[in-house]
């Protein structure tokens, strides 16, 4: 996943409750965030268990704990100042099935070769088209239920069912009928599971989709699509990003941006309070102690910004987001290092030793950040169409798409609004070779995997699913959704 030599790095950079849920009484205060310094230490014995909760489509600049300013998640913010908070992790493609692919293989998409949604699981998904099996890979679940781990995937929307090959691995797992569902019937499903596992291990997924596309079916509760205003306030945070007031897809139904990020926000605070319920039982339980907990979403989403309405390339607010890693017995920090969510693993497995998979570990292409020899080097992400990819550092950012190459410098403009790679040709000559060498390096690897089995048939109802919620196999990134400005 990353470029192989330090010296470009260098170069470039400076007792559970029973009764009902809505009984389970608020969660303690949180910890103290201390401040970045040493690497922490290993966790103490005694964690075995591991839950995943993967956050669809949620900026990490959405969320109070990133420093938002509206209270769009009060229990994720509550959880983060107990946890150490990554600042700067990137996901690999700001898509759903090959973001999740990546996650729980540790590799990139070039090798496990899910580029998109719609090149989903294979042989092993069940014949979704557009991907060869890949046997000689294990999904994270696989690995841990060989172990004897107790396994349960619970998720929300047509690009993470089971005919996607995610649920390989999970002896439980429960998914929406139609192309989605909200999240409290994934909390439940979670909370029925990890109460039923009684005193074995466990490995728990939890996947909620609320903030993708708030405005279609099943349709968040009234209360929460009133719950923001346009103000002042908003208007100056999308004037920093240099939101537009519309874009062409909604002037023709008479909807403004703002309005579009009031409902993202709502649906934003729907997902928060949900996982309100799960994270609560698992803290007034003696699971506290015993569980290491990961949120971390699998892309963010342009909402309306740089005219643009989904995901799918690979802009900051779509590559960037949130991920929160808590560890009984590692005290909270906020790591600023520039990572990628394939480091995750090789980071967690750091930190709780008895999590780690040796045989897992070994496939993961990112390292342990937190290590004391970890040096920094150049994230790769990609996007869902052809052309779009990017090397993101501490200070440089290169930007790869149809129209050419852009070099941003981050320090100077976070946002990503001036390209400045007339100023800097040594530095775009540098990344954009680093960049062709680092994809072809992934596509080499991926050809290993290319012995076993053959591309699976087309899944017509998933689809069908795909297609209902904006994505089409001629637009994999679901940037024009014309009935839908969420």
């Amino acid at each position: 996943m990353f470029l192989a030599t330090a010296a470009l790095a260098w170069s470039l950079t400076a007792t559970p409750p029973t009764g009902p849920l809505q009984d389970v009484p608020p969660a303690p205060p949180s910890a103290p965030v201390t401040p970045d310094g040493a690497a922490p230490t290993a966790a103490a014995g005694g964690v075995r268990n591991l839950v995943v909760v993967t956050i669809d489509t949620v900026r990490a600049d959405r969320l109070g704990c990133y420093g938002y300013f509206r209270d769009t998640s009060p229990r994720l913010d509550r959880f983060a100042a107990e946890s150490l908070r990554f600042t700067r992790c990137l996901t690999p493609v700001a898509q759903t099935t090959p973001s999740h692919w990546s996650l729980f293989t540790g590799v990139t998409p070039h090798e496990h070769q899910v580029l998109t949604n719609f090149s989903g699981g294979g042989t092993r998904g069940g014949g979704v088209k557009g991907r060869k099996s890949v046997a000689t890979l294990r999904l994270l679940a696989e690995r841990m239920s060989e172990r004897g781990v107790k396994t349960g995937g619970f998720v929300s929307s047509a690009p993470t069912k089971a005919k996607t090959g995610l649920a390989a691995g999970f002896a439980t797992f429960t998914e929406p009928d139609e192309m989605r569902r909200l999240g409290h019937s994934v909390v439940a499903d979670a909370i029925g599971f990890v109460d039923g596992c009684g005193d074995a291990p466990f490995f728990a997924w939890l996947h909620l989709f609320d903030a993708h596309e708030p405005l279609k079916p099943p349709y968040l509760p009234a209360d929460y699509m009133d719950r923001y205003a346009e103000d002042d306030a908003l208007r100056g945070w999308l004037r920093e990003r240099d939101f537009p007031a519309t874009i062409t897809v909604l002037a023709k139904r008479g909807v403004t941006v703002a309005e579009v990020n009031n409902h993202y926000d709502s649906a934003l605070r729907h997902l928060d309070d949900q996982l309100t319920r799960f994270l609560d039982r698992l803290d007034r339980s003696p699971l506290r102690e015993s569980t290491a907990v990961v949120i971390v979403a699998d892309h963010g989403t342009a909402a309306g910004q740089r005219d643009h309405m989904g995901h799918g390339m690979c802009w900051d607010e779509q590559l960037r987001v949130p991920l929160l890693i808590r560890v009984p017995g590692i005290e909270p920090r906020v790591i600023d290092t520039p990572c990628s969510m394939l480091d995750l693993w090789p980071t967690v497995f750091g930190l709780v030793p008895e999590l780690a998979d040796a045989d897992f570990a070994a496939q993961c292409r990112g390292s342990d950040v937190l290590a004391p020899d970890h040096v920094e080097r150049p994230v790769f992400s990609m996007g869902a169409k052809p052309s779009y990819d990017s090397l993101t550092m501490r200070r440089w950012k290169l930007l790869r798409d149809p129209d050419g190459v852009r070099l941003f410098d981050l320090e100077a403009d976070p946002h990503e609004a001036n390209d400045v790679a007339a100023d800097h040709p040594e530095v775009v000559s540098r990344l954009k070779a680093a960049l062709v060498a680092e994809v072809a390096r992934h596509k080499k690897a991926g050809l290993l995997h290319q012995r076993v089995g053959a591309s699976g048939t087309l899944d017509p109802k998933l689809i069908e699913e795909l297609r209902a919620l904006g994505y089409t196999e001629d637009d994999p990134s679901g940037g024009a959704v014309e009935d839908d400005g969420s």
